[in-house]
Order: C-alpha cells, then sequence, then structure tokens
C-alpha cells in the first residue's frame, strides 16, 4: 500500500498523535509528552500504587510508555496491547521511552507478551518482523446483559450508523454526516456522545433516531454500514461484522486507520462532508466494499477468543514466576 497515509498526515497539517511537521521542537515537545513528561509526572506514583497492589502482571496498550518503566523497577511482567497500527513517528517514541528509562538509570525491560488486536494485513508502516511473543487476539464488540432501549425504524429503509466518538464536539460535522446518510436514502442511527444530547442531531424525525452512548454490539446489530471518524476501535468492530465505512477522519491517526481500511477495500475516506451521499450510496449498493468487508470479518474471526488469550497470559505469567 502507497505511503501516502505518511505523507497526509506529516505534510497537510493532520497528525498522527499530535505531530506536525512544522518545527523540531513541537516534535520533541510531543515525544516528551507521551515518554519523559509523562514518567515525571506519573512514574512515582504509579510505582507506589503498583507496590501496594503488587499485581501479577502490567498490561498496557502501546503507548503506554511509563507502564515499562514501573515493570522494570518492580520486576513485574509486561504486556503490550497493540489497538492501532504503526505510525510514522514510533521510532521517536521509542528514543523518548530509551531516555526515560536512561534517567532513572534503569534498561528495557523484555515484553512477556504482544497481545495484537490490530492485524498486520491494515498495516501501512513497514513494521519489525513480528514478535515471536505476539498472541493475535479477536475483536469482540464491547456489549452488555443488559439490552438498551435503541428505537426502531418504521420504514424499510438501509439504516447506518453515524458515530463520531464518545465526546462529539463538531456538530456540523455530525449533522453533515447524518445529511449526507439521509440523501443516500438511508435512515441515520446516530451516536451523540456523553457531552450532546439527541436534540442536537437535525434531520427527519422519522428518518433519524439519535441516543448519547449504547453498547457497540447492539448498535452494529441494527445497521447495514457505518459513517465513522476512524477511532480503531470502532473500525475494527464494524470490520468483525462484515459492514463497510466510510470515514471522516479528523484527528489522531484517524487519518491513517481511514486510509488502511480504505486500501484494502472496505472502506470510502470522505475529506469533505459533501462526499457522504456518493460513499454511503457506494457502501449500500456496490458489492465490493461489503465483500472485503466480510473478508477481513473472516481473517479476524480466526483469532483467539479473549478468553483463550487471556489463559495464555496467565500461563505466561505463571512460567516467569
Amino acid at each position: 500500500m502507497p505511503d501516502l497515509l505518511a505523507e497526509n498526515s506529516l505534510r497537510s497539517g493532520r497528525d498522527v498523535l499530535g505531530f506536525r511537521n512544522d518545527g523540531s521542537d513541537l516534535v520533541a515537545e510531543t515525544v516528551a509528552l507521551f515518554t519523559t513528561t509523562r514518567a515525571d509526572m506519573a512514574f512515582d506514583e504509579l510505582c507506589e500504587m503498583a507496590s501496594e497492589e503488587r499485581p501479577d502482571v502490567i498490561v498496557a496498550e502501546m503507548w503506554d510508555y511509563v507502564a515499562p518503566l514501573v515493570a522494570r523497577r518492580l520486576t513485574i511482567p509486561w504486556v503490550t496491547l497493540v489497538h492501532s497500527p504503526a505510525t510514522p513517528v514510533d521510532a521517536a517514541l521509542e528514543g523518548g521511552l530509551a531516555r526515560a528509562l536512561e534517567q532513572r538509570e534503569l534498561t528495557m525491560p523484555a515484553r512477556l507478551a504482544t497481545v495484537q488486536l490490530w492485524p498486520e494485513w491494515l498495516e501501512s508502516e513497514q513494521i519489525a518482523a513480528r514478535d515471536e511473543a505476539a498472541i493475535e487476539i479477536q475483536n469482540v464488540p464491547y456489549d452488555t446483559s443488559e439490552v438498551v432501549d435503541i428505537p426502531a425504524f418504521g420504514g424499510e429503509r438501509p439504516v447506518v450508523l453515524v458515530t463520531l466518538g464518545t465526546v462529539v464536539d463538531d456538530l456540523a460535522l455530525l449533522n453533515a454526516a447524518v445529511r449526507g446518510v439521509l440523501d443516500a436514502g438511508a435512515d441515520a442511527l446516530v451516536t451523540t456522545g456523553f457531552t450532546s444530547g439527541a436534540e442536537v442531531v437535525e434531520g427527519d424525525s422519522d428518518r433519524v433516531r439519535a441516543i448519547p452512548f449504547a453498547p457497540m454490539a447492539q448498535l452494529l446489530d441494527r445497521v447495514q454500514a457505518v459513517v465513522a471518524a476512524g477511532g480503531s476501535g470502532t473500525t475494527l468492530a464494524a470490520l468483525s461484522r462484515g459492514l463497510p465505512l466510510a470515514f471522516v477522519p479528523r484527528i489522531a491517526n484517524q487519518p491513517q486507520v481511514a486510509s488502511v481500511v480504505a486500501g484494502f477495500g472496505a472502506g470510502v475516506i470522505c475529506d469533505d462532508p459533501a462526499e457522504l451521499t456518493a460513499a454511503v450510496q457506494t457502501l449500500l449498493n456496490e458489492p465490493e466494499p461489503r465483500a472485503r468487508a466480510q473478508a477481513a470479518s473472516e481473517l479476524l474471526g480466526r483469532r483467539s477468543a479473549p478468553g483463550a488469550v487471556w489463559s495464555a497470559l496467565q500461563n505466561r505469567v505463571g512460567q516467569a514466576g
């Protein structure tokens, strides 16, 4: 896949993890924010907490650069969860981690395991050979035993989920996405996040249903396609159900996630919200995006179930003593 994502992320003003190519000072500050500065703010407190609790293992997400410091200082096994694609700035972040370790006279701990949620076939960056300790895990969309009251639609039109995250601060974009769905001939099931109510969503009340939050699994049960910003969790959840996506990426690594899924053929990127109507029509009416999303679902389904991964981790922790 072409390196278009990296170029867009670092040249056009869209950033990956907050990095922009407009000065080395800002890059250095952002590296420090994730590594040395954050360690200065949190390391001692986390060491104290871990010393009191004495966990058997520390499981940390891929951009947590304090966890390995604590793991080394307290000799606790350390596991990394890889939930997103590799980025063009990973090497700089690893350099920041090395400095944070050196400042505390620590060496890099060995990972007990890498739990690989993001699949290697959705990578755009050149990555190192897969860690022999890696364990691939299925994506299971979040659900609860309680069934949430999600308003139903009365017509026979297809339904598209519009979800821009748990905090939606761009109401203009949200409503543009809803208009795009309606103009494409579909009904819109909309999540407004925790900071807004249903009243902020514009559109025909017969064709729009808006709720602040519901378990992703229950939302995906109701729809035939998804309009999303490009968060890795929403993206993998939709693909695990074989649902194609239209992306309106804005921040962080959303452009990268959108790019790799579009490159796989299971999504369409809309740099301009005006493109959403055509994109949604493509998702609903053209066979290729749905076929590629189904192919992604089958690949994701071959991975180990979360329960099996947890058992494997417990075995490794036991062997590590």
